[in-house]
């Protein structure tokens, strides 16, 4: 993680159990030196809160496509244009699926779909998951 010196990384986390890992993500590339924003997803809210987010990134938390606070900006094509790399961790099949089909109902989803960053995914989920007649895969963790 020594490489992480004023990369800008935009960390998605999306509603998972795993999502209070994340916080120790966060804490993690703030100490080697990353310049982060995050995004949470509806369902991460559940498991962790905006304002443990905000305390460890030391930046704003991200969640709504259309923000009143923002109404000058699209928070979606500057935050995809602002990072250098995007990562989303917990990834749920919930959002693989919505990038895998290219719907974008949320703030992460169109994030992803503007920008032409490298992307991340840390999936997050139980294995018989993945194994799942209609996902034609057979990833095993």
């Amino acid at each position: 993680m020594k490489n992480l010196l004023n990369k800008k990384i935009l960390f998605i986390i999306c509603g998972g159990i795993s999502a209070y890992k994340s916080l120790e993500t966060i804490r993690l590339f703030k100490k080697n030196g990353a310049d982060i924003k995050t995004i949470l997803t509806t369902s991460a809210k559940k498991f962790v809160t905006p304002l443990s987010v905000t305390s460890l990134s030391q930046g704003k938390v991200y969640s709504d496509l259309f923000s009143v606070e923002n109404e000058t900006e699209m928070d979606h094509i500057s935050l995809s244009r602002w990072a250098d790399i995007i990562v989303i961790a917990p990834a749920t099949a919930n959002t693989i699926s919505k990038l895998a089909q290219g719907t974008t109902d949320d703030l992460a989803s169109t994030v992803v779909l503007a920008s032409d960053k490298d992307i991340i995914l840390a999936p997050a989920m139980n294995v018989r998951m993945w194994e799942h007649p209609t996902t034609k895969t057979n990833i095993k963790n």
